[in-house]
Parts: structure tokens; sequence; C-alpha cells
């Protein structure tokens, strides 16, 4: 088998943007005996019929949030089949399987299982697909096997301990270099550019970081892997490496049908645009106005630049709205409008009126937490079930203090953005040090901590324990340079980062309070744990900042941590579908968690400008429309009750209280002259 050298794909001559081709539309002719009995005029409104309906060529369809896309593209690859295409000539490409498997047994019910034939899936399965014929070529065998994220990280890992890299300086851990190396392949940058942008904490190390991504790349090669990323890669090297297979495979499918295009990435874009450059058949469907993932290589401007790169491009709307009241879709509309870079577009109530959405003052988010408990209680008496209420929020930390609240109140619910807080990781880190001050027996606790510094691992953390529990003052023995000296060099270096965050714990254990302990923590180096361990270190850190701020409030560590341990255990968070508890539950998600989904009642949490939008976007234009974006869907996903919550003060540690203005995508909308056609109602919490 030849061995096909692999490009350099961290340099940044390997990413050039895709040639935009000029093409013949080729056309089907129908079958005869094709089934013609679909209903269009009774399945689709006007604007959806006139997309299923369309001619060949590109196409672009804005399809606004709640305006039946998915029902549309179901319908599109039914006329499809139905005009005569081929099943098997269609590919239909969305961002999870489920999505697409739920599609294709839809048209399958109109039209029968030869449907079935549709190459249907995500980027991903489709590579895949592609890549099990043409791996070869690559120098790949066609039995090749797919590492999954775990896998991956394994591997990564075994290729930081066999690099020749400099062990002196921490290194990012092995989940982080498998971020950095995806983002370097889905935004098709250089490293030193991804370094910079994302991780500029580590530009220091880049050579090393080099060496291990070059490391990884060649071991996958010689083990017959690929990990994610590479399916996308590699898809991408087939057709442009060998341009009889990109004739082939592009010649193959006359129709191209792509799904949420707004999401897509750089890669992702030349895919497309490579798969339709013989017939020039491509249907994209997404919402500008809705690309919020940014974060993850998402590029907005594919679904915007599309009409310049395919010429003849066929626009259409998709406004009529099926989901939300006329008064949450006009503080919606209005909003966006704020946003230069978009496809103007209005979205239309297809349902009766309804209330306006609140504008809620409150004096803290610990008095936010308490509003959005007593209201969501109120709804519930009303007749809504927890199930159909949902809080969403920019950032996680924001749900701090309403988780909390939530459990004192015995509300049961779920956190879909990830874990609750006091279970997060890096939260139960930092706690960890806590509570071994507070209780120097605390064999788990210490044990967990130890093993952040570099060096340290599970059998010499087991080693210092012992040596701990020996000594009839722990406390010392922490602190003390006897308990270094058991270790080699490289630990020790480590081990002394921790015995700066000993010494100033144990010197102020009885003084200082909870939220000061844990700044204590952040600054003496585990900070620095945090980002070459964590991949969205700067989400985690504002975490650790924010618990920080609510342990201020507590006098001394006996109360603080007796709080958590109770938090902790309630049964007001014990939520499991399927188990003896309950199964009706409030949910609490991020935003970016909460896209293509709804809820009769949303809460927005914390809207004040530095919390939403976020700190880093102030400034910069195209972060502050993504941010607007971010808005935008956090309003869509309501049915009929929607409360935006602004807290109008904030306490920090040390600093005292400050006022808050109210977000910008607040204050935009805001009519002093005549409130009365202001998007709310102005809601003042009394008491509390």
């Amino acid at each position: 088998m030849a061995v096909i050298p692999m490009p350099n794909w961290m340099t940044p001559a390997e990413f050039k943007s895709p040639v935009v081709r000029k093409y013949t539309l080729k056309t089907s002719t129908p079958d005869e005996g094709v089934n013609t009995n679909i209903d269009y005029e009774r399945e689709l409104n006007p604007q959806q019929r006139a997309v299923v309906l369309a001619g060949p060529g590109p196409m672009l369809v804005i399809a606004g949030a709640g305006s039946g896309k998915t029902h549309t593209l179901t319908y599109r690859v039914a006329h499809l089949v139905e005009r005569g295409v081929k099943p098997e000539r269609i590919m239909l490409l969305t961002f999870t399987n489920k999505a697409s498997r739920a599609m294709v047994d839809r048209v399958s019910g109109i039209l029968g299982d030869r449907v079935k034939k549709v190459w249907a899936g995500t980027f991903h399965s489709m590579a895949n697909r592609i890549l099990r014929q043409d791996g070869h070529l690559l120098g790949y065998p066609n039995d090749y096997t797919i590492l999954d994220g775990e896998d991956a990280n394994t591997l990564m890992k075994v290729c930081v301990a066999e690099a020749d890299v400099d062990r002196t300086k921490r290194l990012p851990k092995a989940n982080v270099l498998t971020s950095i190396h995806s983002a370097c392949v889905n935004t098709q940058q250089a490293l030193h550019d991804v370094l910079m942008e994302k991780y500029p904490y580590f530009i220091e190390q880049i050579q090393d970081i080099r060496v291990i991504l070059e490391l990884y790349r060649d071991r996958k090669f010689e083990m017959a892997v690929m990990d994610f990323d590479d399916l996308l890669l590699n898809w991408r090297r087939v057709l442009t490496q060998h341009p009889e297979r990109l004739k082939y495979w592009a010649g193959k499918f006359e129709h191209l049908l792509v799904d949420e295009y707004q999401d897509t990435n750089h890669l992702q874009g030349e895919l497309i645009d490579l798969m339709a450059s013989e017939h020039g058949n491509v249907m994209v469907v997404g919402d500008d106005c809705q690309s919020i993932y940014a974060f993850r290589g998402a590029d907005y401007r594919n679904i915007l630049e599309f009409p310049e790169r395919y010429e003849g491009c066929k626009q259409y709307r998709l406004e009529i709205n099926y989901r939300s009241t006329p008064e949450v879709l006009d503080l919606a509309n209005r909003s966006i409008t704020f946003n230069t870079r978009q496809f103007q577009k209005t979205l239309q109530a297809s349902r009766p009126e309804g209330p306006k959405p609140a504008l809620v003052a409150v004096r803290d988010v610990y008095q936010q937490a308490e509003f959005v408990c007593q209201r969501i209680l109120e709804l519930v008496d009303e007749g809504l079930a927890l199930s159909d209420v949902a809080v969403l929020y920019r950032s996680h930390y924001h749900s701090m203090e309403l988780q909390v609240e939530l459990t004192k109140r015995n509300i049961p619910y779920i956190v879909r953005s990830g874990l609750r807080f006091f279970e997060q990781a890096h939260i139960k880190d930092v706690l960890a040090y806590l509570r071994f001050v507070y209780n120097p027996r605390d064999e788990i606790s210490f044990m967990r901590l130890a093993q952040h510094w570099q060096g340290v691992g599970a059998q010499r953390a087991q080693m210092l324990w012992d040596k701990i529990q020996q000594s009839s003052s722990p406390l010392e023995m922490v602190v003390s340079d006897e308990l270094t000296a058991m270790l080699p060099k490289r630990a020790a270096h480590g081990w002394k980062q921790a015995n700066m965050i000993f010494k100033r714990l144990v010197k102020q254990r009885h003084t200082a309070s909870p939220g000061e302990l844990m700044e204590h923590v952040l600054e003496c180096g585990y900070e620095d744990v945090v980002r070459s361990t964590f991949d969205n270190a700067d989400n985690r850190v504002a975490d650790l900042e924010q618990m920080a701020n609510y342990g201020a409030q507590y006098k001394n560590l006996d109360g603080f941590l007796n709080e958590i341990s109770l938090l902790t255990t309630l049964t007001g968070q014990d939520i499991s579908v399927g188990s003896d508890t309950p199964d009706d539950y409030v949910c609490l998600t991020s935003i970016h968690q909460a896209k293509g989904l709804e809820w009769p009642a949303c809460f927005v949490l914390s809207l004040a400008e530095g919390f939403f939008p976020s700190q880093q976007s102030i400034g910069d234009v195209a972060q502050t429309e993504e941010e607007r974006r971010l808005f935008y869907v956090a309003t869509t996903r309501a049915q009929d009750d929607l409360y935006l919550c602004h807290p109008f003060t904030h306490a920090v540690r040390g600093k005292g209280t400050t006022f808050l203005r109210p977000s910008p995508f607040i204050v935009e909308l805001e009519d002093h002259q005549d409130p009365e056609t202001e998007p709310w109602e102005r809601w003042m919490i009394e008491g509390g």
C-alpha cells in the first residue's frame, strides 16, 4: 500500500478559500408512474410551498425561528423524489443523525421505503461513507477505525508522554490539546492564530504544542485511525487532490440539501461547495439571525456570502412563525434590526395575541432567584407543568444563585447546559482545598487537590497523605519543607505552588471569609491549573469568581461548607426520568444549548451590561452582533410568557456594591417618551 504524505495542516499555506466554480444546470426527467398525490396546498403555507416546488439551481432559504424549516425540507425531498430524482442521488446534510432519520422517516411515510436510499446524515457520517471507498487514495486501509472523543484524548496523552518537549513548563492537558487540534482543522487557521485567538496563555509553548500535535497526527496515520476532525479533512483531501473522485462524487449527487447552514464552519462550507460543483443544485437552509456558535468555529459568513458564491442563486424567506405570540415576536423582531449584517426578515405570528413580555427589575442576583422561583410556583398554580418552564442564561455561572434557591424551595430542576453548578470538576476542586483546611483528616479532598500539581499522580499523592497523617499537626506538615523534600525534582516544583496556597489558607482560615479563601486558591496557582486542564477555561474561572462572591456572604468556613453540603444532597435537585423521583421539572439551560427548543414560559437571567452581552464583546462590533443574535434566540424560545430579568446592583468581594446598567439589548429598545410603545411591561419587585 502506497503511503501518501500527510499535509501539514498547521501552516497557513494549507488553507485557501474555495474556488467558485461555474456550472451548467442538469435536471432530471421524471420517471413514468411517479406518485403525484401529495397535496402541497394543504400541507404547506405559501412560503414553504414556494421552496418545496422550486426548480433546480442554487437556493438560499432563510428560515426564521419556528417557521417549520424541517417540515419544508421534508417535503422538498419528497417533491424531488416525486419529480423523478432517484433517492440515492440526493444528499441531505444535517447536524444530527437523529434529525436526518426523522426527515427520511417522514418522507418514507409519504412515498414509501425507497426514499430510505437518500444519503442522509451528518457531515461526519457522509465523510465516513465516502472514505470507506476512497480512503486508500490517502494511504488508509478502507477498514480504518474511528476514534471517539475519549479515545482521541487517550492517544493524545500517549503523545504528550512520548514527545521531546520542555517538561519544566505546564503544558495543556490532552483534552485541551485535542480541542486546539480541532480548532485548527475546522477553522482552517494556523496553530499560531488559534492560540493567539483562543489560548493566548499557551503561546510561549507553541513549539512544544506543535511537536505534540504533529506526533499525534503521525501516530493516527500509523495506526490507521481517524478522529472526527480527520473525517472532514480527509474528505476534502480526496476531493481536492483527486479530481477524478471530485467529478465522481459531485456528479453522483444531483441534489444537495443542507440544514442549519448558518452553523457550518469554513471546512464544512468548502465541502458543500465542492460537492455542488458538478450540478449546482444545492439548497441551504438556515437563519443568519441564529448563528451563535462562532466559539465552536461556525462562520456566519458562509450563509451571508452564499449568494455571492453562487451565480443565479434564488432566495426564499420562511417568516410565518408557528411558535410564539405576536408580542414575543414583536420584541425579537425589534431587537435583531440593530444588527447591520443580516438578511432582513420579519417574523409573522400565526397565533393569537398573548401577554406582553415582562421586563423585571430586581435588586440583585439573589432577588432575581427569589422572583424566578416564586413566579414558577405561580405559573404552576395557573395550570402549567414545571416542564413547561425554562430558565435561560448567557453563561453557566449566572444560574448559581437560582440553583441554590430552587433547591432550598424543593423545586425539581435539571441543568441541560451541563452539570449542576456544585457538581462541576473545577468547583469541586476549589471546595476540596477549603474542606481539607477545615478538616485535615479529609483524605478524599486531599487526594483530589494533590493531583492537580505537575508530577504528582495518585501514587505520590498517597505517599504525601501517609506522611501528613502520621503527623500530630497535619496542617503544619502539609506546608513543611520536609514534605516537599520527599518529592523528585519535577513533582517538588509543582508542590511548591500547592504550598503557596496552603500557607495562605492555613494562616487565614479563621479570619478570612470563604470567598476570600477561594480567591487565594485562584491567585496562588489554581487558575493556571484550570487553563491547562479545561478547554473552556475563561467560563470556568468566571464560575469560580462567582462562587467566591457567593462565599463572601458567610463569616466562616463552617457555615459555608455546611450549606454547600446540604445544597448538594437535598432531593429537590435529584431528578432523573424513570426513577422514583419526579419527572416534572424546570429546565435550566444556557441559550446555546436551548437553540431549536421551545417552552410555554421562559425566563432570561442577568440582562445587565457585562453579563449579557459578555464583557469580552464590548467594543467589538462582530462579537456584539453575535451576542444580539444570542438574545434573539433566547426570546424566540418562548411560546407565551417571557420574563427578562435585570439585576441593577452587583456585590463584588472587596469592592462593595456596584450599580449595573441594563443590557444594551434592553436600552436600545427603550422609549422614554412613550413607554406604552415599548415591547414589554415593566415589573418592579416589592419586598424580599
